[in-house]
């Protein structure tokens, strides 16, 4: 039992430990109840320890998971998202558990009117269930509380993982855990009045919650700062897809229209000639124009019924940096409008990640062909990139951090599509694998 020795003291070391697992899994989003037993044996090994060892356990304790967390990565290397979980469950154990302490030392003040270690220890029979209860029903409060801001606490976590905070914050975390102990092991050993332990200790308290509120403040600002900046540059990547394609399509525009002229002046001096093999030239002329009037109609000039220039840009863009890599990229639209109503740069991201990689990766196959297919209805806009496949690949695997088929490569591309869409409620993805063919899909949620 922490600050107060009594008889109950494993029961209370055991429970610290236990909550403090529970609330590693709840962070993980790894909780099963089968762990219990584990967990249990864990936390008993370690609470037993604790009797001769003062407070000092907990920090073993952390050190402890986190070396079998180390041991379980393969390499053996240590996931700081899931080290902060680790210690971030530790700190708000040992501040829930150091409250629930002084409440019930507060309680049994108001019934005796007693304040010392002496008269806690006379009614530990109830001070220790008490503190224990207590513990229980604020680490309920706790977890509702993070349910309740659930989706907010997600995106500052993607946003850790995104901008690689996470050795910043686990560092900052543990110092708080180890300040914590100095604090706890210190009163022990020069045996501090509880009274001016406890004004210590909510004092740290205070001092702790508002590192975390700052730490977040930080992560806020941060993250707008870079996405300012990835939004700039994205606003200039746009402009420069614009000015491609403007300059592309005026191109064609001059060459059709010059070509056509050329025809036509042709014509007449054809007629007057008696050669054939002019006149089948000529002819051939002809054909080749009229089926470069259908590609046209066929390919690009159907991405007019995308209700977005920067989408329609941005495909143009990726059609001829395909076509100039001998790849053929196909446009299925089946409709002549689509109306994409909001998330433009986020779609452009998504999209521009799924084609850069499709093109990327069919250069090193046969089958060079690309399909890009929309697909609506009244609620949702889908946008399919499909590639074949010349080696199985993991679709279980793909979106996490790092995960790539391309050697020297860092594979940050899908990952960053996952922190797009977790943090929207309008996008989603599907990755499918159907005749060896992968197909990825963005749905957008349009109402």
């Amino acid at each position: 039992m922490i600050y107060i020795q009594t008889n109950l003291s494993p029961l209370g070391n055991v429970f610290i430990l236990f909550a403090t697992l529970q609330l590693v899994h709840f962070f993980m989003h790894d909780f099963r109840y089968y762990y219990w037993v584990n967990d249990l044996i864990l936390s008993t090994a370690f609470g037993i320890l604790g009797l001769y060892t003062n407070n000092s356990f907990i920090l073993f304790f952390v050190l402890a998971l986190l070396a079998i967390h180390i041991f379980k990565n393969t390499p053996h290397t240590i996931n700081y998202n899931n080290g902060i979980s680790i210690v971030l469950a530790a700190n708000i154990q040992l501040t829930l558990f150091s409250l629930s302490t002084y409440l019930a030392s507060f309680f049994i003040y108001l019934q005796t009117g007693i304040w010392s270690t002496d008269n806690m220890m006379l009614h530990q029979n109830i001070f220790a269930p008490l503190t224990l209860l207590i513990n229980f029903i604020l680490l309920c409060v706790s977890v509702a509380f993070i349910n309740k801001y659930e989706k907010q606490i997600r995106h500052v976590r993607h946003n850790i993982v995104r901008y690689q905070l996470g050795k910043r914050i686990f560092i900052m975390l543990f110092t708080l855990l180890l300040a914590f102990m100095v604090i706890l092991v210190i009163s022990d050993i020069e045996n501090i009045n509880p009274l001016i332990q406890m004004g210590i200790l909510l004092t740290f308290t205070v001092m702790t919650i508002s590192t975390y509120w700052q730490t977040i403040i930080f992560i806020q600002s941060f993250t707008m700062r870079k996405e300012a900046s990835e939004a700039t540059e994205r606003i200039k990547e746009l402009d420069d897809y614009l000015t491609s394609s403007q300059q592309q399509n005026e191109d064609l525009r001059k060459f059709k229209h010059d070509f056509q002229n050329i025809m036509l002046s042709l014509g007449q001096v054809v007629d007057d000639q008696s050669s054939e093999e002019i006149k089948r030239y000529y002819h051939e002329l002809m054909n080749q124009q009229n089926s470069f009037k259908n590609v046209q109609t066929h390919s690009l000039l159907e991405l007019q019924a995308i209700k977005s220039k920067p989408i329609q840009s941005l495909l143009t863009q990726k059609y001829f940096m395909a076509k100039s890599k001998g790849i053929k990229l196909n446009l299925e639209l089946t409709s002549d409008n689509y109306e994409i109503k909001k998330n433009d740069l986020s779609i452009i991201r998504i999209v521009g990640i799924l084609l850069d990689n499709a093109i990327e990766y069919v250069q090193g196959i046969e089958n060079k062909v690309i399909t890009c297919a929309f697909l609506k209805s009244s609620e949702t806009l889908e946008i399919t990139i499909a590639n074949p496949l010349q080696n199985n690949i993991d679709i279980n695997q793909i979106f996490q951090n790092g995960y790539s088929t391309k050697h020297e490569h860092q594979g940050y591309g899908l990952a960053n599509i996952k922190n797009i869409t977790d943090s929207s409620d309008t996008l989603f993805t599907d990755t499918q694998i159907i005749k060896n063919n992968l197909m990825m899909t963005l749905i957008i949620l349009q109402k």
